[in-house]
């Protein structure tokens, strides 16, 4: 086990006890300083930052940026959701910050439609399972990553939504993207087949975020040698690469 998936484990248990957690969480944040934590440094000195977020869900639920980009007004750009519900649901909590463009889509290897898995919420709402904002993050184009989240008598919740897919250069033609500061990528195991879409010879933003702990392992290296070769510092997390230019 490495050392990011370690941590992962240790912060799942410590979640029970919530006092304890985020004391432990500061604490880490000392040696290893946290996502948002970089992201506002690397961006101090910048008074106009775009951002180019892929699979940005309902804007929200697990997402380390969220605050940043609704109360920093330096930050505008293009959040993309395939999914309607979330989608709607992006609208709602970006809906009184102006700054950011929301497009319902899949971003994809060709444009077209594909269809999505998602959990249904309101289909568990008598099986007792607390909060179930987390399974808003686990909606893929592959159901069986959707299905392997799942206890047995939750599979009957999970729904197929035919999307809107689009390439990446389909996607910035569209809204006429030339300059990107910030790529934050989140896929479900996607991410690598995105990412690797991007010419960051030409478009190269100071950071680059995407999810790693749903690639295989060689995706995963393939991704981190990419990014190494691209110029970037690559930092693995808890559960991303955390990429940052090198000036």
């Amino acid at each position: 086990m490495n050392f990011a998936a370690l941590v992962l484990r240790i912060s799942k248990v410590t979640e029970r006890f919530p006092r304890f957690h985020k004391i432990a969480r500061r604490a880490y944040c000392v040696f290893r300083p946290g996502i948002r934590f970089q992201t506002e440094a690397a961006f101090k000195d910048y008074q106009d930052i775009f951002v180019l977020k892929i699979g940005a869900n309902d804007g929200i639920t697990s997402d380390p940026l969220a605050t940043l980009l609704l109360t920093d007004s330096r930050y505008r750009g293009l959040l993309v959701e395939p999914i309607p519900m979330y989608a709607a649901m992006l609208r709602a909590n970006y809906g009184t910050c102006s700054r950011f463009a929301i497009e319902q889509a899949a971003v994809a290897t060709s444009s077209g439609t594909a269809n999505m898995y998602y959990v249904d919420e309101s289909a568990l709402k008598g099986i007792g399972n607390g909060n179930l904002d987390w399974l808003r993050s686990i909606a893929s184009l592959d159901r069986l990553h959707v299905i392997k989240h799942l206890s047995p008598e939750m599979h009957s919740a999970v729904k197929e939504a035919s999307v809107e897919c689009l390439a990446v250069n389909a996607l910035l033609s569209r809204h006429n993207i030339q300059k990107i500061d910030l790529l934050h990528i989140d896929c479900e195991g996607f991410d690598y087949v995105i990412l690797r879409q991007f010419d960051f010879t030409t478009l190269r933003p100071r950071i680059v975020l995407f999810e790693q702990k749903h690639l295989t392992a060689k995706d995963r290296q393939a991704a981190k040698m990419m990014m190494e070769l691209a110029g970037y510092k690559v930092e693995e997390t808890e559960t991303d690469f955390f990429c940052l230019a090198k000036l």
